[in-house]
């Protein structure tokens, strides 16, 4: 059985909200707290977000299988991790995966480009991610990637404040890449009224992680309703 669209859900979602599961965080600490994976993914999708997201890096604590984790929840999932090779795209495949990141930060444009034809070849969704306009420079994306700007910066291993600021300045250039196809900002989304201010300025999708997830303590079902609520807020009725 094939995983579901990522992109289709996200286009389709009357709120498009990227709700992630990130068991450990640099600048915070254990996210998972006396939680299971599946548990978290569960309340993601009891809220009604139409696509999630784990981050399967060491440097994050998660692993390849917690992609079946999520894909449980029938929702499309999207792999966070360093993808540099086809093996790790089959990878994903095999684990449930419907999409997988492709950082510009790490990858020289002729590879990214390769990776990118191969994912849509096996069936994934290539999510290209730029933290910067030298990176989005002469950048070229296939029909069917999703262009992400990261607000946070993986070379300090996201301890840097992040802040939607970095995505706001960047939306008119990464939309001159992407002139149709979905454009998200992702990470360093704190705040569900940042949410709000963000699709308003032109993008399509968030992605929210570590705001999501909480001290470890948290309602993560609750917290995701209240980003869904504003992302509903900024898109026309």
């Amino acid at each position: 059985m094939s995983a579901p669209d990522f992109c289709a859900a996200l286009r389709a979602a009357s709120a498009p909200v990227i709700a992630e599961v990130k068991p450990f965080s640099p600048a915070a600490g254990d996210l998972i707290g006396g939680r299971s994976v599946s548990e978290i993914a569960t309340a993601y999708a009891r809220a009604g977000v139409p696509c999630v997201s784990v981050t399967t890096g060491q440097w994050h604590g998660g692993t390849p299988a917690m992609i079946a984790d999520l894909a449980a929840t029938g929702l499309p999932v999207l792999r966070k991790d360093f993808i540099v090779s086809r093996s790790h795209l089959e990878e994903s495949a095999r684990w449930g995966a419907s999409a997988v990141l492709l950082t510009c930060t790490l990858l020289r444009p002729r590879d990214l480009a390769r990776l990118a034809a191969l994912a849509l070849d096996l069936g994934l969704t290539p999510f290209v991610e730029a933290a910067s306009a030298a990176e989005l420079e002469g950048l070229s994306l296939p029909e069917g990637a999703v262009l992400a700007v990261n607000n946070r910066n993986i070379r300090q291993r996201e301890t840097d404040g992040g802040g939607i600021e970095r995505s706001l300045s960047l939306r008119s250039m990464a939309r001159r890449v992407q002139p149709q196809g979905l454009l998200v900002s992702a990470s360093g989304i704190t705040r569900p009224e940042q949410a709000t201010q963000v699709l308003a300025a032109g993008f399509d999708g968030v992605l929210i992680g570590t705001a999501l997830m909480g001290d470890g303590q948290s309602d993560p079902e609750a917290t995701a309703r209240a980003f869904l609520a504003a992302a509903r807020q900024a898109l026309p009725v």
